[in-house]
């Protein structure tokens, strides 16, 4: 069953649902890496967020490469 229908040049959506009781990051700002589309459109990747247990602590390491080059790419030098 499909969530939408297509008629000549008419699109007709039908009522959103939940697709997921997963927890997803939240997106800091745009435009956020945190969500990309498969090329073929039929997948996407979704980065989860996380909850810390009570009490607990999130141990991990970010690593970030070409750092520089993302920078300059989400926010440009003004001219």
């Amino acid at each position: 069953m499909s969530s939408y229908s297509v008629e000549g040049s008419s699109f007709r959506a039908d009522k959103p649902r939940e697709w997921s009781e997963a927890t997803f990051a939240a997106r800091p700002r745009a435009p956020s890496r945190d969500l990309d589309l498969h090329p073929d459109g039929q997948r996407f990747a979704v980065a989860l967020g996380t909850r810390p247990e009570a009490g607990g602590t999130l141990n991990h390491v970010v690593l970030v490469s070409n750092f520089f080059d993302e920078l300059r790419r989400v926010a440009p030098p003004k001219k």
